[in-house]
């Protein structure tokens, strides 16, 4: 493993007075993919949405690429729901993601390859899940960030869309991106060649 990315050191979160994460530990380094593997309920998507700074943590901290603080602009981050503001298009959301992090738009290869062209100009609340899904997808990885947290990321893609993220992370840590993931298949886990993570419910 190369150096670390993505730092996890003691992490707890409470939610509904109960420790829905107590104490989680772990790495990620670039060019590598964690999976993060465990029951409903052992806290995958919470641990998720603290590394990517959408929750805070009551306990622990975690850095990407060193930061501690303002860390949302050094990693694409894509949440189970995949339900970003449902008035923005497509093009919108591309080009928010990109405003926030400074970063040329997206190349067209990889625009084409997710098939968010025809979807650019439709309201993100009109599309399907798969189609959202692919959308998030490529606003992640607009400006190459050091760092992807995506979770349950194949949800509602079908056979085509799973192979354009199983490219897309792939190309991601070719060029030493870590990726932080949580997928319930485990042939999907298997075709990222992910390290798994076994989490138990706390």
């Amino acid at each position: 493993m190369s150096a670390p990315i993505i730092e996890v050191r003691k992490l707890g979160k409470r939610r509904g007075g109960r420790w829905v994460v107590d104490g989680v530990s772990f790495v990620v380094g670039g060019g590598e993919v964690v999976a993060l593997v465990g029951p409903n309920g052992a806290g995958k998507s919470t641990i998720l949405a603290v590394v990517a700074g959408a929750l805070a943590p009551d306990r622990g901290w975690v850095t990407i690429a060193g930061v501690s603080s303002g860390r949302r602009r050094q990693l694409g981050y894509v949440p189970e729901a995949a339900d970003p503001p449902g008035h923005l298009t497509g093009g919108e959301l591309l080009a928010l993601a990109g405003g926030l992090r400074g970063a040329p738009p997206l190349g067209d290869a990889i625009r084409a390859r997710l098939g968010v062209d025809t979807l650019a100009a439709h309201r993100i609340d009109r599309m399907s899940l798969g189609q959202r899904r692919r959308v998030c997808l490529a606003a992640a990885v607009v400006g190459d960030p050091p760092a992807l947290v995506l979770d349950e990321p194949d949800n509602g893609l079908d056979a085509d869309g799973l192979d354009a993220l199983v490219e897309l992370i792939d190309a991601a840590t070719g060029r030493g991106a870590a990726v932080l993931v949580a997928t319930h298949d485990p042939a999907v886990r298997a075709r990222l060649r992910a390290r798994e993570l076994l989490l138990a419910t706390p």
